[in-house]
């Protein structure tokens, strides 16, 4: 063998050793996957403690936003007792387009409409000044007064809508110069309330089915003491038609003979929450359900302390209950969940309730 003194040999090519890593890496990327089809497995069977993908409740406005600074002219042109009235209004651009793109809320107390203050000091308490300054000229008692505000209404033409129920507020009616019964009802106790009368709005459902029902007016009328009325927190309500001109505490003869008189409900014209669930129940789990809901307040007021409780029909002891939430009106907060709701094994009728204090003010029902 020949020595090389000096330790240095002639290049040749080098030849660098295998890596392992490969190997390493994809033994770990399938046991990573194994693992976690195993745990997704023992989970959909119930065999580990129950998790929820769902993260803190998200609140979303409602309300539209607006910028716009014009103004809509409308003329107003009708009689009273005799004698011819013309009003001129200016109607902001930023408060119909506001209302026109707010959503139509899924419940039947209209008082809502009324009670919104969006359009009140820019264009209903405005308007109401002006018809109590032109009935004060004129030497109008209460009861002159509210025939003259709802003889204003009266003479706006009658219009049934004709894709649904589809109520508007006061500025819309104003904004279109027509309405059917409950957008007339609507603004003519809008109008009375912010001249400082107590109203209320009532309704009528129709005895046949599918037919649209009706909506007037009640007033409380200082001094007056017969005519048509409904009784309600102790006061006496007059009658007032809006879609045609009939003084107050007259029903009209086709709505009386129709409707017998029965009135199905009578709305008080305050601020009230009105949470009602909306979009879809989502639920997970195998043993125990967590589920998640959507619950929106349609109301003018604020909902303090809603909740949602569940359990599934006959294991009433297994009800479980949200976290309690606070709610501003013209709000929609998701991601609302109630947890570890108990599934029989035969399955069975989970029960959603939405309780607003003491009272449950909607719920829903699901079969397994």
């Amino acid at each position: 063998m020949m020595e090389n003194p000096g330790g240095n040999w002639p290049e040749g090519p080098q030849v660098k050793p295998k890596s392992n890593w490969p190997a390493v890496v994809g033994v770990v990327a399938v046991v990573v996957v194994l693992l976690a089809s195993l745990g997704v497995a023992a989970w959909k069977l119930g065999w580990l403690p129950e998790f929820s993908r769902w993260s803190k409740p998200e609140v979303i406005d409602l309300n539209p936003s607006t910028s716009s600074n014009e103004t809509i002219s409308r003329q107003y042109e009708w009689n009273y007792d005799g004698t011819p009235f013309r009003l001129n209004l200016a109607i902001p651009e930023d408060v119909y387009d506001y209302c026109h793109n707010m959503e139509r809320a899924p419940i039947e107390n209209y008082s809502i409409y009324v009670t919104h203050p969006n359009d009140d000091a820019k264009l209903v308490n405005p308007l109401a000044a002006e018809l109590k300054k032109l009935a004060g000229q004129k030497g109008y008692g209460a009861e002159k007064t509210v025939n003259f505000t709802a003889s204003f209404v009266q003479n706006l033409k009658y219009e049934e809508d004709t894709n649904g129920e589809y109520p508007n507020y006061p500025v819309e009616t104003l904004h279109d110069m027509r309405g059917d019964c409950e957008d007339l009802s609507i603004l003519t106790a809008a109008l009375l309330q912010s001249m400082g009368y107590d109203g209320v709005l009532i309704r009528f459902t129709s005895p046949k089915e599918g037919e649209a029902g009706h909506m007037a007016v009640g007033v409380v009328v200082p001094g007056l003491s017969s005519g048509d009325s409904y009784t309600y927190d102790g006061k006496k309500y007059y009658y007032l038609e809006t879609t045609s001109v009939w003084p107050v505490g007259d029903i009209p003869d086709e709505i009386f003979a129709k409707y017998k008189g029965k009135s199905d409900a009578i709305y008080k014209l305050v601020s009230v929450p009105e949470v009602r669930f909306s979009g879809n129940l989502e639920y997970e789990g195998a043993k125990t359900l967590d589920i998640s809901v959507t619950v929106t307040n349609w109301g003018t007021a604020n909902a303090n302390d809603f909740c949602v409780r569940a359990y599934f029909e006959g294991h009433e002891t297994g009800v479980k209950s949200s976290a309690t939430y606070d709610l501003a009106y013209g709000h929609r907060i998701s991601g609302v969940v109630t947890k570890g709701i108990a599934k029989p094994s035969g399955g069975g009728t989970l029960r959603v309730e939405l309780w607003l204090g003491s009272e449950v003010v909607d719920d829903w029902t699901v079969d397994f």
